[in-house]
């Protein structure tokens, strides 16, 4: 396994996020890329409502270097604990896996749910990183909220990480559609 090539600086505003550029083995990254499935594929969730308009791709779509991808993220947990200030971390994928945003796409501003489904575990971190090489859409961006409104606002470039602590004030989203496609991440 690859040492992660910077350190992990932990910004506080508008809620204790990263953002990280080439923390990723940008070899395996393409691998993944390259197993996306395509938009037609039936196995994807698909989602329109006033709320978002994207696809979720499940547990069997993922390919082999996306589940080798996986490890890579479990591997490096110590650096995320240590970033963060918070011990014992554990990797769930619920949620989690294969994104696509069609043109028009969207995700309102919104907040995630603080305990998993499935086990009852609290869920502390969220975890992105993007597929799409040589970004130019001014849509699709992520942005991170404050009580002021957007404070942060991220490219979705290829192998650019976004960790930030699940909360209920940590309010995120991409409310403006983006006109290409594909807007992808794991």
């Amino acid at each position: 396994m690859q040492s992660p090539p910077v350190t992990l600086q932990v910004t506080r505003d508008p809620f204790p996020h990263v953002v990280a550029d080439g923390w990723w083995p940008a070899e395996l990254l393409g691998q993944v890329e390259a197993e996306f499935p395509d938009s037609g594929d039936v196995r994807w969730r698909r989602y329109e409502n006033s709320q978002e308009r994207k696809l979720e791709g499940p547990p069997p779509m993922w390919g082999e270097a996306t589940r080798e991808f996986f490890g890579e993220i479990e591997a490096r947990g110590g650096a995320l604990e240590e970033a963060f200030g918070i011990p014992g971390l554990q990797m769930e994928t619920i949620g989690g896996g294969y994104h696509l945003i069609p043109p028009g796409g969207y995700l309102d501003i919104h907040a995630d749910f603080n305990r998993s489904p499935q086990t009852g575990r609290f869920r502390r971190l969220n975890l992105l990183v993007y597929l799409n090489p040589g970004w130019v859409d001014l849509g699709g961006h992520l942005e991170l909220w404050g009580a002021a409104g957007r404070e942060v606002d991220v490219t979705p470039e290829f192998n650019r990480m976004v960790v930030f602590e699940t909360s209920s004030r940590s309010w995120h989203g991409h409310p403006r559609p983006a006109a290409r496609w594909p807007r992808s991440s794991r």
